[in-house]
């Protein structure tokens, strides 16, 4: 570095550090308000983001948190934690919280990136594409959908800015700077600060090299004193630990994930290469890809680098070579000239950073540093999310590659232009704008905004946890299916209004509902909604049955043929019969069923009493039970195959390993009291 140079950088250092930073925040500020319009204009019901992979149950657990906050412990990232239950208390409702821990991330994410390019490449243009670039990366706008923790992309170019800084002069503000963003990026999202303290020794000797190479005095002395600061923050780190969560260092294989989620979770090659699933031109593409790799929860894998970008970075790095062979050490000088001399060092934080967030597959998968860093911090697994990184040095490349093409001829300029404008088309987080009701579905919202009392039964499935904390913000009382009978019976609906329940509600995307939109509404019931994600039904059973019939146990899941609908058996079947009043009822029973894979007879008891014997073929048939006394309370109607059930693959070779007899139909009867019960 030429003194004429040097001195420009320090007065370049000294003053204008926040140059064009109020511009970028106001820039990309506007940007994330109109990306959120939507959420903006009801923020007490909608979350930011779209869900590529379906609803969880991780944003609404953290909005309970935000809410209901607790202390320091194994899981709490206090950074994030307490600062959403500040806004959560001061606005009064978790999902405010959640949103505004989203959103600020991104014109944050945006002005540390800003600042960390403009302090190492001393260039406006360079520091505005690689901030806006960072603050909207793909990674960024797929976690805010579901990890708000992950959403706080902003802390690690700050804690990179910092170790920069400490590098050039070791003050005591800046040493502050350095303690106060490694607790940001450590205690706000813990994966971010595996990444941070992995990729470390990386920056620190590459800024250090770089500063000397730019003529910074005492560099070596810059580095001791940098180097043990960040040790005693280890050291810190550790304590913390220690305190609040003990049992990770006592136990450790105590919060260890399967080794095998290391696969599904780390980062394939080609993630840096297709568009987000999400996106309006190529998702669709992007997701299909997905699928025929077999993959489903692609959530990781949003690391588009973009091929605009990919290109420039290339640039970039071909800009350097150049310059090595004309010049020794790149382009310096003014605010506005384009730095070269720290492509190895971004480039080097890129290639780390990649290896790290590949999976531990294939050839050399048990060399990869997934692989082996499981071994010592067994509870980490998703390493993709190294690629946050890979993506902020290749933005940083492509920026200077694009200046320095818009520097080298008119040509190289509209060039450079395309490129970014193919980033931008490539990258762009809407359109659509991307949102969705903290409720499941848009019934569930219907009936949220109408007048009580309302119950509704949800015929969703207990095992699916993640509809379980959302209901919390639903103010009517809401029951899933689970422990009242099974939704796809034909007769269900009768027994519905004795139960207290006003509204039946069942998914589109489910078999059940893919039955019911082809069918009239259930027996007792009448449609109120049609919506795009459920079907809506009002109860309306003036003379509910007296009698509840409930499949209890030892039956496989419904199955849907055409018009009509039925259930198998194993090698017994229980039936619930439930009369709720005082009266004893007499019914005679008709049960339609067929035998798997041939003829077999069935013995029915009820109330542990042998009724009769049926011979089942294997087509389906009507057969008729002697007349059955119901006293009141609960009994059971048993069905027990004679011969021993059969494994449906075994036949068939179909791949079902299910054990089946009987499959039953349909169950009518016409229950009357008796002449001599009790009234």
């Amino acid at each position: 570095m030429t003194p004429q140079a040097a001195a420009t950088s320090g007065r370049y250092e000294a003053g204008g550090a926040l140059r064009g930073a109020p511009g970028l925040v106001a820039v990309s500020t506007v940007l994330t308000l109109v990306m959120a319009l939507p959420v903006l204009r009801a923020a007490g019901t909608r979350l930011i983001g779209s869900e590529i992979v379906g609803r969880h149950a991780d944003p609404f657990i953290v909005i309970q948190q935000l809410e209901n906050p607790r202390g320091p412990g194994v899981f709490t990232q206090p950074a994030t934690d307490y600062l959403g239950a500040v806004i959560a208390a001061l606005t009064g409702d978790g999902v405010v919280a959640y949103n505004a821990l989203v959103l600020l991330s991104f014109p944050l994410a945006c002005l540390f990136a800003y600042l960390l390019a403009l302090r190492l490449a001393g260039s406006k243009s360079v520091a505005w594409l690689t901030g806006l670039a960072y603050g909207f990366a793909p990674y960024h706008v797929a976690h805010s959908a579901y990890h708000p923790h992950g959403a706080q992309t902003q802390w690690l170019p700050l804690y990179l800015l910092a170790l920069w800084l400490c590098l050039g002069r070791a003050t005591a503000g800046r040493l502050g700077l350095l303690v106060l963003s490694t607790a940001l990026v450590v205690l706000s999202n813990f994966y971010h600060g595996l990444i941070a303290a992995t990729l470390t020794p990386v920056a620190l000797l590459g800024f250090w090299l770089l500063r000397r190479s730019r003529g910074t005095p005492n560099t070596h002395r810059q580095l001791m004193v940098t180097t043990g600061t960040l040790v005693a923050i280890a050291a810190s780190g550790l304590a913390y630990v220690a305190r609040f969560a003990g049992p990770v260092l006592r136990n450790p294989t105590a919060f260890a994930f399967d080794r095998g989620e290391l696969a599904l979770y780390g980062a394939r090659w080609w993630s840096y290469w297709l568009p987000p699933v999400e996106h309006p031109l190529f998702g669709g593409w992007s997701r299909t890809a997905w699928e025929r790799h077999g993959l489903p929860d692609v959530l990781e894998q949003q690391l588009t680098l973009s091929w605009g970008f990919i290109l420039l970075a290339g640039v970039a790095l071909s800009a350097f070579v150049i310059s090595i062979r004309q010049e020794g050490r790149g382009q310096t000088g003014g605010v506005d000239s384009v730095r070269l001399d720290i492509v190895p060092t971004l480039a080097a934080l890129a290639g780390v950073a990649f290896v790290f967030s590949l999976t531990p597959t294939g050839i050399l998968g048990s060399l990869r540093p997934s692989g082996l860093v499981y071994h010592v911090l067994p509870m980490f697994r998703a390493y993709a999310r190294f690629g946050l990184v890979v993506f902020l040095a290749t933005a940083f490349l492509a920026a200077l590659g694009a200046a320095w093409l818009s520097r080298r001829s008119r040509s190289g300029k509209i060039l450079a232009i395309s490129l970014v404008v193919l980033a931008a088309i490539e990258l762009a987080p809407f359109p659509p704008f991307r949102w969705r009701d903290v409720l499941p579905t848009a019934a569930h919202r219907w009936l949220d905004d109408r007048p009580g009392p309302i119950q509704v039964l949800d015929c969703v499935s207990l095992e699916n946890r993640a509809e379980h904390p959302s209901y919390a913000k639903f103010r009517h009382e809401i029951k899933l299916r689970g422990g009242f009978g099974d939704c796809g019976d034909p007769q269900f609906g009768l027994g519905l209004a004795a139960r207290g329940f006003t509204h039946l509600l069942v998914r589109r995307k489910s078999p059940l509902g893919d039955w019911l939109d082809k069918r009239p509404a259930p027996t007792g019931t009448v449609q109120v909604g049609d919506f795009e994600d459920a079907l809506l039904y009002q109860v309306q059973d003036p003379a509910p049955s007296p009698i509840r019939l409930e499949f209890t146990s030892g039956f496989h899941w419904r199955e849907y043929l055409g018009e009509e609908t039925y259930r198998w058996m194993s090698g017994k079947g229980i039936l619930g019969v439930v009369n709720p009043t005082s009266v004893t009822f007499e019914a005679i029973v008709e049960l339609r069923l067929h035998s798997f894979p041939g003829p077999r007879g069935i013995e029915v008891e009820f109330g542990q009493v042998p009724v009769t014997r049926l011979e089942v073929t294997t087509e389906p048939t009507v057969y008729t039970l002697p007349t059955l006394a119901i006293p009141s309370g609960t009994h059971t109607l048993v069905l027990r195959s004679h011969e021993p059930p059969v494994v449906a693959d075994t036949v068939l070779a179909n791949g079902d390993v299910r054990e089946l007899s009987i499959a039953v139909w349909d169950i009518r009867w016409e229950p009357k009291p008796t002449a001599g019960s009790r009234r």
